[in-house]
């Protein structure tokens, strides 16, 4: 039983020490490791955006004149804020966060693949030319054809 439990170990040793299949985890360690720099970004722009609509409430509140820019910059961002807690929150209740994240990055994948932005817009790039755009994930998609033997 542990001669058999040895093979197993060396063969999965053996098989992961390949450098194709280095290369192929490093290459995803590589791209969560950017997915995860996004979602940081986007949350701390989301931070601010949510900063300046409390700012525009409280004009509102002190009964204060507010353009027609600031009114609707309050509706997209109020927009956002209930996408976000509508998605995030859920995500990230799950107990260990590393899944959490893990699992948000997949859906969100999944999800603009259909051409569906679950987040809220901060946290997709103006210019695409991030991974995380439909066209990126075809690209990387027939990109990783190379490896399947």
């Amino acid at each position: 039983m542990k001669s058999l439990r040895k093979k197993i170990i060396a063969y999965f040793l053996n098989l992961f020490t390949l450098p194709r299949v280095k290369e192929v985890i490093a290459g995803y360690a590589k791209m969560f490791m950017g997915e995860a720099g996004r979602y940081s970004t986007g949350i701390k722009a989301e931070a601010i955006d949510t900063k300046e609509t409390f700012t525009i409430l409280s004009k509102y509140i002190r009964k204060e004149k507010i353009t027609r820019e600031e009114k609707k910059k309050f509706k997209g961002q109020v927009v956002d804020i209930l996408r976000s807690s509508g998605v995030i929150v859920p995500v990230m209740l799950i107990p260990l966060p590393f899944i959490g994240t893990l699992l948000l990055i997949i859906m969100d994948h999944l999800l603009l693949s259909m051409h569906i932005q679950l987040l809220p817009d901060s946290f997709y790039p103006k210019e695409k030319k991030d991974l995380l755009t439909p066209e990126g994930i075809e690209k990387d998609l027939l990109k990783e054809n190379k490896f399947i033997p």
